[in-house]
This record gives structure tokens, sequence and C-alpha cells, in this order.
């Protein structure tokens, strides 16, 4: 637990012994309730917590409470009970009576400290002497000092936290850990502008805590969260080290703009991933509906990421060291290629070619096994948190490196952080935020998918050693160049050197009046080369290549905001904000490839000459002006209003701003008279609404600008028309409806479902012109989509006992996705897609495959006859005139599951993701699939179930295998669409927590021991590599030269002290 949210449950203990009870007001009125429910109230209202010893107060006694005065309302929940009760800090500790007396043994004082599950002391604990009142609680370091019988139960106890028995011994200091009681802790949500209790979110918001997002080893954030919020659907763009994730909440809303959501880091907004390391992580929110993404305006149409990093903490000094190491290999999926064997049986029943003969099977050679090793994982941090009276500062340093799978790939990041929380003065406080990252990748110019398609029969190395070119006279394969020569030869390096520097305050006005400057500038460098050795096969065109990107990106960042709190008479909370925000990009890219190098020199300068040379330099700007009420009466009823002013320069000046709102609303119908009696089952509920409109802006700067391309004509320079400007250009608007509830039952099992209806009109998208008018096309408003469905949230606490834990949470999300309105009503084609009125813009369109003739063995299709009957045909042409929808690559259903088991100091856990109902089109298979149509490629081994046709009568999934092909069956058709269900195990982690009184003779706080595996595997009919990963682009059609997914097998140590 944070040592903020750790804050909020203490609420304030020890900090204010100077203030009196009785002069506090408090207004509390109830009618016919528990003793348990009207102190849960009193806490809410009030902020004072009770602690006593169960069995000491009867909690299902029925009271009713009139109260005005704090000291009132806690005699009237009490009346009738022998116990009394005395005031430490803000703990209302409860006591019997009378106090026993103690009859034998000798009184002796103890000590010892009480802390949680992360090392941090707790505040306020309670330590009893059980079965009497001598108690008292812990100070600011979580000690403790009691007077006690030798040998009796010391019980230790804390609000949201498990009660513990310890025996008292004077002989040594003891040392107690107190666990979370995960299910009576109110969880808090950021949302970046505000920060909400999810007991009065009117919104559709997720938080992650810290150790939900750590349980796998991945170098980016994006990555983590598959499987983790119903709703949010994650692919992975590559197994390749440094590979991220592509996030898509709540369906696609725009055919032309970005479809990313984006990310708020400390305030501060990113349209990317900001590629943070998961270690300075400190929480995570997504905010998926209008309530709660409206004050981020047109920014915030695809949903946003809200996180915050670490900070110091003044009451504690402490240093960490984090330290994964693992193994890593490649996941193949289904995909198994032919060995030597099969493959010449295959093509014995159609190659006539005169190599082709018994000596090929001279050589076996497995080219995946090749390019490929096992790759080395490497996280190491360490960390500072700590702080004094007048600054609170947390440092980070962090490294990741990642050897690849694939050989001559690699990935290595380096990361500092430091942020600084400054108290200057009791009304004034400052903070500065400092990261700086450096990157650098190696890649190969080589695609992974060479290696499937080469034959075995073709070997890598002369007898000598040296690698073949694949020029040899005994080299079969269609390309005619070795992979290992291009692996090893050729490369692609890319670096980055990042910095981001964030500095603000926050000023007390007023009683409740604050004004808050928060202010960043990031600044990036990147570089990229790339290298073709003129040795190379690809190198000799042009005698090798070397080319050098260049780019610089910086942002600048300023909000600066007034807010206002208040509460009157203790059940109206208000509060307001009103703020002033600016935002400018500017980026600049300058690129050069020479050709004619000398093998082996990485430079431009001793090249034979210029080969092409591109730059460009664009910005943008961004202002905004936004506010936002909340309003909660009496923890029952809450309201909230948003309102957000954005003006871009992006559009013409007519269009420059748009305007973007919300209207919300809840209801915590478990506070209601009619629900006490259910209250010991039903320990919340609430319902909620929003509406609102958010907006999206175009992906590139000047869309709304005529442009011309530059180019060379004849060896000169020349510019020609290429976009057509449009001053009408406008935002894309989305107005979202969502509905509601969250339950909790026996304060162990939550359950949330959501409703959603998100209609966004004016759509980006850029329409393409005939090339007779001289333009390539314009960036018009033409249509509307909408996107609704549902989502399912359960956590459940399925065990809890004194040594045992379990713990259980579930997501499902189902999304619809419809095309309302379109350009003209004219279907739109999109490689596979074709965007129409009233269809799913992920449906696909394609021949339609009618399976092998049993007679002939001949491949058919369907098409329509002159009646529009469907009948089937052997003519592919005929059959790809007459496309129809085969299926969509949007899933039905998606979501995830985890688990986690603890007993006593050891652990397990497992995650799970899952999707159901998407297509996807094996492209691959064209060639590695193909009857007889590449006699030069490898082919891939059938699945169980795929037969071949070979004789008359034959029921067969694939066609007679011919030289050149069986009638265009290797081209596209749905032949080749396959189902892309899948559930994978994303990772599973086993953890050990040393004792503590073993590390305290070491001088160390905590250790834990772990060992994870991720993506141990993938149960899928899809045949080809990770389904997940292979549909990255969402367009429907199967990547067939990605990188597979791998599995990682990580040893951890963690060490606190």
């Amino acid at each position: 637990m944070n040592y903020r949210k750790k804050a909020m449950l203490m609420a304030g203990a020890l900090l204010c012994l100077n203030l009196s009870i009785y002069s506090q007001s408090i207004s509390l009125k109830m009618s016919n309730v528990s003793v348990k429910k009207a102190m849960t109230e009193l806490q809410t209202k009030s902020g004072y917590s009770f602690v006593y010893i169960a069995g000491d107060v009867d909690t299902d006694r029925t009271v009713s409470i009139n109260a005005s005065q704090l000291k009132d309302a806690v005699a009237q929940i009490l009346k009738g009970q022998n116990v009394s009760y005395e005031i430490q800090g803000k703990n209302i500790v409860i006591k019997k009576g009378s106090q026993q007396q103690v009859t034998s043994g000798k009184r002796k004082k103890v000590t010892g400290t009480v802390k949680d599950a992360n090392g941090e002391p707790i505040i306020g604990a309670t330590v009893v002497e059980k079965g009497t009142t001598n108690g008292t609680v812990t100070d600011f370091d979580g000690n403790f000092v009691l007077e006690a019988t030798e040998g009796t139960s010391l019980e230790i106890s804390y609000i949201g936290y498990k009660t513990q028995q310890l025996t008292a011994d004077s002989g040594k200091t003891l040392a107690v850990i107190l666990n979370e009681d995960t299910e009576v802790l109110d969880e808090v949500v950021v949302m970046g502008y505000t920060t909400q209790s999810r007991n009065t979110l009117t919104g559709a918001a997720v938080a992650l805590k810290e150790e939900k997002l750590k349980d796998v080893s991945t170098a980016n954030v994006s990555s983590m969260l598959d499987g983790k919020v119903a709703g949010m659907n994650v692919s992975v763009s590559s197994g390749k080290p440094g590979g991220t994730g592509r996030i898509r909440i709540r369906g696609k809303g725009s055919l032309g703009s970005s479809l990313d959501p984006i990310w708020v880091v400390d305030g501060v907004i990113y349209n990317e991933d900001p590629c943070l390391s998961p270690n300075e992580i400190d929480n995570l929110s997504v905010l998926k509906d209008a309530s709660s993404t409206a004050l981020y305006g047109s920014r915030a149409s695809n949903g946003v990421i809200v996180i915050t990093t670490k900070k110091g903490s003044k009451d504690r000094q402490k240093f960490r060291v984090n330290i994964q190491q693992g193994l890593s290999d490649l996941s193949w999926g289904n995909l198994e290629m032919m060995n030597a064997q099969q493959l010449y049986d295959y093509q014995s029943v159609f190659n006539s070619s005169s190599w082709f003969t018994p000596d090929l099977l001279k050589h076996d050679t497995d080219w995946m096994d090749l390019a490929t090793q096992t790759g080395l994982y490497t996280n190491a941090s360490v960390s500072y948190q700590g702080g004094n009276e007048k600054v609170d500062s947390y440092l980070l340093l962090d490294y990741y490196r990642e050897t690849g799978a694939v050989k001559e790939m690699n990935y290595n990041r380096y990361t500092i952080r430091n942020n600084n929380d400054y108290k200057i003065h009791e009304k004034f406080k400052a903070f500065t935020k400092l990261q700086g990252q450096y990157v650098h990748t190696k890649d190969q110019t080589a695609s992974l998918y060479d290696s499937y398609l080469y034959l075995p029969w073709d070997y890598p190395y002369n007898e000598d050693g040296t690698v073949r070119t694949g020029k040899e006279q005994d080299w079969y394969g269609r390309d005619k160049n070795n992979y290992l020569e291009r692996q090893y030869k050729n490369f692609s390096a890319y670096e980055n050197f990042y910095v981001s520097a964030t500095a603000g305050f926050v000023w007390t006005l007023l009683d409740g009046l604050t004004f808050e400057s928060n202010n960043n500038v990031n600044y990036k460098i990147a570089r990229d080369e790339s290298y073709v050795d003129p040795n190379t096969i690809g190198g000799q065109a042009k005698s090798g290549t070397i080319s050098n990107t260049n780019a610089i990106t910086a942002n600048y960042f300023t909000n600066q905001m007034l807010r206002y709190k208040t509460n009157i008479n203790g059940k109206h909370d208000i509060q307001a904000l009103v703020a002033y925000e600016y935002s400018r990009r500017f980026y600049e890219v300058t690129s050069a490839t020479a050709k004619g190098i000398i093998s082996g020199k990485e430079v431009i300068s001793g090249t034979t000459g210029m080969d092409a040379m591109s730059g460009t330099k664009q910005a943008f700007n961004i202002q905004s002006v936004l506010s936002n009420v909340n309003y909660s009466f009496d923890g029952r009823y809450m309201l909230q209003a948003s309102y957000r002013l954005d003006g871009s320069s992006k559009f013409g000046k007519d269009n420059q701003y748009g305007s973007f709102y919300t209207f919300s609303g809840a209801w915590n119908f478990n506070r209601e008279k009619f629900m006490q009696p259910l209250s010991d089952i039903l320990t919340a509920g609430k319902l909620r609404a929003s509406w609102g409109v958010v907006g999206n802006m175009p992906d590139g700067y000047y869309n709304h600008l005529s442009l011309y391309t530059a180019s060379m004509y004849n060896e000169e320079p020349a510019s020609f028309p290429d976009q057509l400007g449009n001053k009408d250009l406008s935002w894309e608007k989305n107005q979202t409806l969502n509905v509601g509830v969250d339950l909790s039952f026996f304060n162990r099992v939550n359950l949330s479902l959501d409703y959603y209806n998100k209609y966004t009109s004016d759509l980006l998208y850029y329409v393409k012109f005939s090339a007779i008018t001289g333009y390539g096309g314009q960036w018009q408003n033409i249509g509307a989509v909408r996107n609704k469905g549902f989502e399912l949230n359960l956590d459940a606490n399925l065990l809890s006992l004194k040594d045992w834990q379990w713990d259980f949470s579930f997501n499902l999300a189902h999304n619809k996705n419809k095309i309302e309105e379109l350009y003209g009503g004219a279907p739109q084609i999109s490689g596979l897609r074709r965007f129409e009125e009233g269809r799913d813009m992920d449906d696909l369109y394609m021949a339609e495959w009618a399976g092998v003739d049993p007679e002939t063995g001949s491949p058919q299709w369907y098409t329509t006859d002159e009646d529009g009957k469907r009948v089937l045909t052997n003519s592919y042409s005929e059959a790809t005139g007459a496309k129809t929808y085969v299926g969509s690559a949007a899933p039905k259903v998606t979501g995830g599951f985890n688990t986690m088991l603890t007993w006593k100091d050891l652990s397990f856990s497992a995650s799970f993701a899952y999707s159901m109902g998407a297509k996807l089109y094996a492209s691959g298979r064209e060639l590695l699939d193909s009857d007889g149509a590449y006699d030069t490629y490898n082919q891939m081994v059938l699945k169980d179930g795929w037969v071949r046709w070979e004789k008359p009568g034959d029921i067969a999934t694939h066609p007679k295998a011919i030289s050149g092909g069986n009638a265009n069956a290797h081209k596209t058709s749905s032949r080749y669409l396959e189902d892309a269900d899948y559930l994978t195990l994303k990772n599973i982690t086993l953890a050990y927590r040393l004792p503590k009184n073993f590390l305290s003779k070491l001088g160390l706080e905590d250790v834990t021991l772990s060992f994870s595996a991720d993506n141990l595997f993938t149960i899928t009919p899809y045949s080809q590599v990770d389904p997940a990963t292979a549909s990255y682009e969402g367009n429907g059609a199967g990547s067939s030269t990605v990188y597979p997914t791998v599995r990682k097998y990580v040893f951890g140590l963690s060490v606190g002290f």
C-alpha cells in the first residue's frame, strides 16, 4: 500500500492530538441500522476510525442516531454496551467497561514496530493486551512501547488491515507485519486533474495498483495491460525486444484519425506511450467514458491512461534493489514447417524439375532454428525513497537489457528519475520531476519470414565454414540469397536520448482554495541507421547503401489551475476547478541514403554518391480552458459537470475551437434506509450514469491546407500538388452514454457492470481523388460510426484465513461497431475491409471459398448468378469479382482473469487473457500453403484435420497439388480466413518473502525471491503464430513477417533496507 493511500485510511492519526472531539461538528442521522453500519458512516463523515477487539462490541445490534456533535454520535452508537472509549489521535479506541485484573505473571516493557507488507510504518495501529483494556498506539515510525504481562498475547490491529496476535516478549523488539484487508479499502482513482474515491466516482474508470502491473517482464507499460481492464484490447506489435503494444478502448471510433488513447503522466499529456520503466509507476488508471475523460476534451476520444510516478516520504529513508534475470525463446504457435523428407514427399507428386532428385535429402536445414537463439533478459534497478521536514525525494536508476531470441537483435535502456516535493511554507509547496532515458536498439534487415520460406535442402555454410551467398548453382530456393549472410552483415540500429523536466507548485490562497501550476518540457533526439553491405545480394545493385535519419521532437506543456474544495454542514461536499492549458509540439527530421560504400565503413562520407534525401519540419499548438464541478450530498447522491474549450492549429481559422462537455451522476443506494436490512449482505451498491461529448483531431499537422510534395525530376528538384486543402475541416465529435452499477457483497465480492453507447460523427477521412484532378485527395468530415457494448468486472476474495488468502478477478467486454453514415453513401475499400453504411468497420470482403471438388481435386468458390442465387464456380476471377462478406476481424468478446493464492510468506499468481469471435486472414499461407504454386519455397505442415486431395472421392480441405498452383487456389479468398480465438497464459509468478526475524539480524527490512514465466502457452485454432501479435494492425490480415511472441523465464530478487 503506498503512503498516500495509507494516510487517507489513517485519517490523520496522531496529527490531530490537539483537537478536541467535543468541538467536532458532524451531522449524522440514521434509523434502525446496525452498529457496524453506523460506525462506517461516521468514519466516512468525520475521519475518525473505530478500533476495538472483536467480541467486545456487538456490531449487529440495531441503533438509531440523531446527532450534530461527534461525541453524541459515538455515545448513541455505543449506547447500551458495556464499553468505554477514548480518543487517541483520530482513533476512537473502544475498551471493555471494566478492566480485568491480571492475576498472575510479571509485567514487563514490550517494544515493537508495526509495518505493512511493503515495509512502511503504520502510524496509529492499536496494540492491546488480549483480554484487557491495556493498550497503546504506534507512533510516526510505527513503534510502540507497552507495559504488559510476560507471555500473554498482544493483538495488533488497524483499519484496512487484518488483525495479528503475537506473544509479549520483553527480551526483543517485536517486528509486526500487517497485511491488507483489501475488501475494506476504499479504492482511489487518479483521474489526472482530480482524484476521486471509488465511492463517489460517477464515471467508468479502473484503477490498477503497482503490484497488478509488474507481473509481466516487459520493457513498456502498454504490454502489461493485456487482460487487466474490461473493454481494453491490447495487441503486441512484435515479440522483438522493446516491442510496444497497441491499445484500443471500447472499439474503433474513427476511420482516418488516431485510435490510440492519450497518456497522462503526473498531469502532463502525451499522445503516445511515454515508454516509462514499470519501476517508475506508483499507480495507473484507465478512463473510459465521457464523464471520466471530458476534462481532456478533444484529446480523449479514444480513452485516457493516467499514471502517477513514485514519490518520496519524509517518514522513513528506504533503499530498494530489484534484480531480474531470465531467458527467453520464441513461441511459434501452431506453425510447423516441413523438414527435408516431408517437403520431398509433398513435391514428389508434381515436381518434374531436373534438379528435383533424392540428392536433395543430403541436407536438412532448419532455418528457423539457425535464425534464433536463447534470448537473455536483465532488469536491474536501485531506488531511494525518503525525505525530511523540507524535502521528500525519490530517486530511481533503472537498467533494462534484452538480447533477442532472434540473432543479431537486442534492446538496451537506461533510465533515471528524480521526483522531489518541497515544503517551502505551510501554504506553499513546490515539486520537480526529472526523467532521463537513453535507448539503443540493434535490429536486422533480414525478415524472419525468410527463415520460414527457405528450403531445407539448401544449406548455409561451405565446407570451410564460410557463409554461402545464395548464388551457388546448388542453391535451389526462390530467393537467391542467404538469410544468414544478411543477418550477420546487414543491420539497422536505433538510439534516442530523452529528457523530461516538470516543475510546479501548489499555493493555498484561502481555506479550501488553491492555485496549482504544472509545467513540463520534454525533448527527444533520435537517430536511425541502416546498413546494407555491398557484398550481399541485396547490396549489389547499388554497391551497398547506408542510411542515416536524425529526428528532434520537442514538447512544451503548461497548466495553471484554481481548485476549490469545501464541506457544508458535514453533508454537502463541493469540489470545483478552472484551468488554462497550453501545449506545443515541434518535430524535425532529416534523412539521407548514400550508395557505393566500402564494406565495413558505416559513414556516408567516402561513398560514390547520394541515393535519396528527405526532410520535414512541422509543429502544432493547442490551447484550452477547462472547468469541472463535483457535488456530493451525504455520501449518497453525486453530480458532476465538466466543460472544455480546445483550440488547435490543425484546423482553419473558422473551426479552430471546439467545445466538449459532460454531465454525470451517481447514487449510493445501499446507504438508503430501506437497504439497511441487507447491509451485511450488500455492503456497497451504486448506480451511475453519464453523457457527454469529447472529440478528436487529425494525426497530421496540416490536413486543412493544400500541400505540395517535393521530389526530384530529371535530376532536378521539383514540387507537385498532393493534398487539396479544406478550410471547412472540423473536429470529430464523440457522444457517449454510459450507465453502470457497482455492487459489493459481504465485503468480499465486488461486481461492476457497464453499458455504453458511443456515437462518433464528422469522421475525419482522407478521400482519394482521380489522378486527372492533379491532387492525391482531400481530408474531409465524411460520416459517423457507433460503438456500443457492455463490460463486466468481478473481484472476489475466495478464501481468507489466518495464513491463507485466495483472490480472483475476471473481466469481460463485448463491443459492436456500426458505420452509421459515410461520404456520399458509397462504400470505401481499405485492403480486405469495406467501409459501408450499416456494417462493421472490421467487416471482411473477399472471394468466398467453397472447398474442394471431391471428384477432381479442383478448388471451388461461391459466386452469384444472374438471378442473385449463390452458386459454385471453378473460376477464381468470377469469385473475386463477386466479393462477399465472410466475417469480421473484430472480436465479439475480450477479457482476462487473474488469481493469487497466498500462504504465509509464499504466494502464487496467474494471469490469463482471451479473445473470441474474431476472424484473421492468414496471409502467410498464400506462400506457405500454396498447393504447388511455389516449389522453391518451403511449406507448412498441415494441421490436424486438414487433408490434401489425392484421388477421386476424397473429401479434402486442400486441393490437389499441381506445379505452378491449382487454378489460383493460393490467391486471396476465405480459404485462408481463420478463427482467431485465443486463451493465453500471460504470466505465472511464485514468490517467497523471507522471514522478518531472520532479516532483522542482517539489517534488512524485506527480501523477496521470485520466479515468473510469461506467455507459457496460447490455446488457439489459428494455424500461424500468436493471433494477438499477428493481428496487430487490426486490418483483418495476419502479418506473415511478424517476430513471434517470446516465452520468458525470469528469476527475481527484491531487497529493501
